[in-house]
């Protein structure tokens, strides 16, 4: 899910959810298995810190917030500001099985996007629909391809009116995300990110291309992390620019099922 997870758009969340049609696959299917997370986590936070040029980090004025069921599941996701008011969220309703069935997102409590996501004879995605604030339908997805985790490699945008819209494809690496390519209504690429990882699947270095109308801005990273938690979570990671300096740390904190 977009803040959950680096898709390259508050749009695209909805692919960063895995299908589950299968006992077997499941363990591997969920967002606890997708997002890297060890342990069950019920929960965890995430606060970002801008490092300007001085090396002073600022803390960002928003904290991003997700809850998992126990299953591992994704079932919500909040962003607050700093006085834990809640600007965003996103809430997702599944199919049996942990299949993603309905995805809407609130803006200062009113919706602003909802996902209705229509399965096919084998209980993979379908049809995804969107939907506006006001329940009007503005863009569907089909075409859309999985892997053998069961992670959407692909899909294909529409207007209501059947005419093309975007497209995109992501790359992943042993079922963890490493990638998306993006295109635009005119079919010509608008966003390239990859991402390499270490031996435990934690990014290590990173490209982002986003192409505009004048100009084309490609930014490269490289992650180091600094502490982690008693179950091999990271709970503290910094972002580093092309020139070795640091320029972001996210800082996470974890809540767990008992056992």
């Amino acid at each position: 899910m977009k803040k959950l997870l680096f898709l390259f758009s508050a749009g695209m969340i909805l692919f960063a959810c895995n299908t589950s049609s299968t006992t077997e696959s499941s363990a591997r299917n969920t967002d606890l298995f997708q997002q890297n997370l060890k342990g069950k986590v019920q929960s965890y936070t995430e606060q970002a810190y801008t490092v300007d040029s001085t090396g002073k980090s600022v803390k960002d004025s928003v904290m991003n917030v997700t809850e998992l069921d126990e299953k591992g599941y994704s079932i919500k996701a909040e962003t607050k500001d700093s006085t834990g008011k809640v600007k965003e969220e996103t809430m997702l309703t599944r199919y049996e099985g942990g299949t993603p069935k309905e995805i809407t997102t609130k803006t200062n409590g009113k919706q602003t996007k909802k996902f209705v996501i229509d399965l096919d004879s084998n209980k993979k995605f379908g049809l995804v629909k969107v939907y506006d604030s006001t329940e009007k339908m503005t863009s569907y997805y089909k075409e859309i391809t999985q892997d053998e985790y069961e992670n959407v490699l692909g899909a294909t945008e529409y207007t209501p009116e059947n005419k093309f819209k975007s497209s995109f494809a992501q790359t992943y690496t042993n079922g963890l995300y490493a990638g998306t390519v993006g295109k635009d209504s005119s079919g010509k690429e608008s966003y390239r990110s990859t991402y390499k990882m270490d031996d435990k699947g934690n990014w290590i270095e990173g490209s982002e291309t986003n192409v505009m109308k004048d100009t084309t801005k490609t930014t490269v990273s490289t992650y180091k992390y600094d502490s982690l938690d008693d179950k091999g979570n990271w709970t503290q990671r910094t972002q580093y620019n092309d020139k070795n300096k640091p320029v972001k740390i996210i800082k996470r904190t974890f809540t767990y099922y008992k056992d």
